[in-house]
C-alpha cells in the first residue's frame, strides 16, 4: 500500500507545484526528490505514460499498472481540487492560440519520447541507479523539457497531471478539455515508443 502511497503523493506534489508557480525548476526538483523516495519501490514514475512505458520495456509486472496509473491520477485530481481551494482559481493548461494541431502533436510527442528514453536508461536496470545524480538527471530533463514545449503546446507530457488540471478547469466552466485527447494519448504514444527504443538499447 505504501508503494501506491508514494505514486499518489509524488504526482499531488508535481501537479502543485506547477500549478501554483508555474515554474519548471520546481517541478523537476520534486521529481527529482520523490524518484529518490520511490524508485526502489514503484520506480519513481508519477506519470501514466511513465507507467506505461516501464511496463512494455519488461520492468514491471502488469500487476503494478493499474494501481501505480490510478494512484497518479487520483493525486492529479486531488492536486487540482487543492490549487483551485487555495488560489480560487483553476489552473489551465492549453497550447498557444498559434500552434497548430500536427504541431502540438508532434511536440508533445518529441519531447514525451525524451524525457521518458532518459528515465527508463537511468532507473532501468537498477544497477544504473548506482550512479547517485539518476535522480537529479530525470528531473532536470523534465523542467528542460517543460521550458521548452510550455510556450507552445502549455504543459504537458504527463496524461494524470493535465488530467487533473482539465477536470477542474472543466468543472469551473472552461474549454481546455478541447485538448485533453492530445495531452492524454500523445505522452503515452511517446512512452511507448521509447520502451521499444529502450529496449533495443539494453540487449
Amino acid at each position: 500500500m505504501l508503494k501506491y502511497f508514494i505514486e499518489f503523493f509524488g504526482t499531488f506534489l508535481l501537479v502543485v507545484a506547477l500549478g501554483i508557480s508555474g515554474d519548471p525548476i520546481a517541478v523537476g526538483l520534486i521529481l527529482s526528490a520523490f524518484i529518490y523516495i520511490g524508485a526502489d519501490r514503484t520506480g519513481g514514475h508519477f506519470n501514466p505514460a511513465v507507467t506505461l512505458a516501464a511496463w512494455a520495456a519488461d520492468e514491471i509486472p502488469s500487476s503494478k499498472i493499474s494501481a501505480n496509473i490510478f494512484s497518479q491520477i487520483f493525486g492529479a485530481l486531488a492536486a487540482s481540487a487543492f490549487v483551485w481551494w487555495i488560489s480560487g482559481t483553476t489552473f489551465v493548461t492549453q497550447p498557444d492560440p498559434s500552434t497548430t494541431l500536427s504541431g502540438f502533436i508532434a511536440v508533445e510527442f518529441i519531447f514525451s519520447f525524451f524525457f521518458i528514453l532518459v528515465f527508463l536508461y537511468f532507473i532501468y536496470p537498477n544497477r544504473r541507479r548506482r550512479n547517485p545524480v539518476y535522480g537529479i538527471i530525470a528531473g532536470g530533463i523534465l523542467g528542460a523539457c517543460y521550458y521548452i514545449t510550455e510556450p507552445y503546446t502549455g504543459v504537458g507530457l504527463n496524461p494524470a497531471l493535465n488530467l487533473g488540471y482539465i477536470t477542474a478547469d472543466t468543472i469551473n466552466n472552461g474549454y481546455s478539455y478541447y485538448h485533453l485527447p492530445v495531452y492524454l494519448l500523445t505522452p503515452l504514444l511517446g512512452g511507448l515508443s521509447a520502451a521499444f527504443v529502450h529496449r533495443k538499447l539494453s540487449t
